[in-house]
């Protein structure tokens, strides 16, 4: 990894810091900390200086567009230190609290997304113009952006002060980054992916079959469904339905060329776990009549995936097999994740790390990531805009000095 990490940043007396502490609240209780915990590793490192944090929650419109008043009370409570809040971004106010930090200090500023240029995409350059920036740069010896799970959005928060302060990854990102880094580095990888969606999948599919990363490609979930309808497989109304609803942004030529040309890396399943009368039932594929709602994988996919995946050195996971909140159809998840436990695992996506969470699993997960978006697109190959920022401004401005 060649991005400048707090390993590089030498001395320094005042950082503002980007985290993503993003989380699902429900009648003002924050209910996931997890976003919190990730960042508490570069806090610890910075304990001694003068900590400004810019963060956001959700976006305008929707129920939990909120301030960080909570937030601060939750990171408090997580570090065991006080977490000043206060309910703005760049006023005189906050400038002047800003300039009267004493070192071990740490303030949380107002939800950066209530100032209506944050979300705009542009340029790091012209985020770097902005009034926030302009405000608040020369209060602060560096940046550090930490918030990995948003490094894919060029938003003023997270690019914007990368031109005008020397800019270095903590140690969530930098974590981040190295492990899925693993994922993509050709050797004996697999790749299991499922879930709802199908466009996330096959960008990721197309990614590490083309670029001879992935051994084997298992498929699950919705994916693994829509690629049987595509090999011929009629299932049924209902699925077709499921299928249809989640295949926005999605062409069948593209897949088929995709099953025509790798097929013999691409593991489909043989039978389903599927809701007859409330009850589960499972059915081979090819005796499967179309009846009843596909929620999980079937017993004999789960014995031949798990089988398989335990040879490889790297599994990557994105995605659930099934309905996992079900017991009845928790099994292709639950065994799938406890296979790829016993090699070094990479589980990416909110509701597969939630169910390797339920099910006791995240201890023996070598890497779980928070984020999402950006999780996705760095596992397609795509550009980050937050780590193509950094990386450009180091090699041509600031100059960093490894150690």
């Amino acid at each position: 990894m060649d991005l400048p990490t707090l390993d590089d940043a030498g001395e320094f007396n005042s950082v503002l810091l980007r985290v993503d502490i993003n989380a699902p609240i429900v009648n003002s209780t924050i209910l996931d900390t997890s976003r919190f915990r990730s960042h508490v590793p570069t806090l610890r490192e910075l304990e001694d200086k003068k900590v400004v944090m810019l963060a956001h929650q959700s976006r305008p419109g929707r129920k939990d567009f909120t301030t960080l008043e909570e937030h601060a009370k939750v990171f408090s409570k997580i570090l065991g230190r006080n977490v000043e809040y206060i309910d703005e971004i760049f006023s005189r106010r906050v400038i002047e609290r800003i300039k009267n930090l004493c070192n071990g200090e740490i303030l949380l500023l107002e939800n950066v997304r209530f100032y209506s240029e944050e979300q705009l995409e542009r340029s790091a350059e012209e985020h770097a113009e902005s009034i926030m920036v302009r405000r608040l740069s020369h209060l602060f010896d560096i940046f550090v952006n930490d918030a990995f799970s948003a490094f894919h959005r060029s938003h003023a928060s997270l690019v914007g002060f990368i031109p005008v302060l020397p800019t270095f990854i903590g140690r969530l990102a930098e974590k981040e980054i190295k492990a899925l880094s693993r994922a993509l580095r050709p050797g004996r990888t697999a790749f299991v992916l499922g879930g709802a969606k199908i466009k996330d999948p096959i960008k990721v599919m197309k990614n590490v079959l083309q670029n001879g990363i992935a051994e084997k490609v298992f498929l699950t979930g919705v994916i693994a469904n829509y690629f049987l309808t595509l090999k011929g497989k009629d299932l049924g109304e209902e699925n077709k339905k499921v299928i249809e609803e989640n295949k926005e942004g999605v062409k069948d030529e593209e897949a088929k060329a995709l099953l025509e040309k790798y097929g013999d890396k691409i593991v489909l399943p043989v039978d389903f776990g599927v809701e007859d009368g409330g009850l589960r039932k499972d059915v081979l594929v090819n005796d499967f009549d179309g009846r009843g709602k596909i929620k999980d994988i079937g017993i004999e996919t789960v014995n031949e995936y798990t089988s398989k995946i335990s040879e490889f050195e790297t599994v990557v996971i994105n995605g659930t097999a099934g309905v996992y909140e079900d017991s009845k159809f928790s099994l292709g998840t639950y065994e799938i994740l406890k296979a790829a436990s016993k090699t070094y695992a990479i589980v990416g996506g909110g509701h597969t790390a939630s169910a390797a969470n339920l099910f006791g699993l995240s201890e023996k997960i070598a890497h779980i990531s928070i984020a999402g978006g950006a999780c996705i697109r760095f596992l397609s190959g795509e550009k980050l805009p937050v780590i193509e920022k950094i990386r450009e401004y180091w090699e041509n401005k600031w100059k960093v000095k490894r150690r």
